[in-house]
């Protein structure tokens, strides 16, 4: 694993608000879509892509610490990655760290 930058602070998403991140590892090539969200002053990120029907979790909506899901309004976890309605289907999920010069997560 290692630490890869995922967003600048400044471009980072407001209180209880998420955005779609396409990232390529630096090292391995492997392109990642990811989800980031601010909710109750910390950042989140999963797997962008709903494993229920394909739609954006990034570009829906916040309840609480769960995103909705585009396509189904399929609940997730942004904290766990489980969905609220089948905890037998889960997201990866990245620890945020928060740095002066960005957002990064270990990947």
């Amino acid at each position: 694993m290692s630490l890869v930058k995922i967003s600048e602070i400044s471009e980072a998403p407001s209180a209880d608000t998420g955005k779609t991140i396409h990232l390529e590892h630096p090292w391995t090539l492997i392109e990642y879509d990811l989800a980031l969200f601010q909710a109750e002053g910390n950042y989140y990120v999963l797997t962008d892509k709903c494993a229920k029907c394909g739609g954006s979790l990034g570009r829906g909506k916040l309840q609480g610490l769960f995103a909705i899901c585009t396509t189904q309004e399929c609940l997730w976890s942004i904290k766990k990655g489980y969905c609220k309605f089948d905890r037998s289907c889960v997201l990866s999920t990245y620890k945020v760290v928060e740095q002066e010069d960005g957002l990064f997560i270990n990947i």
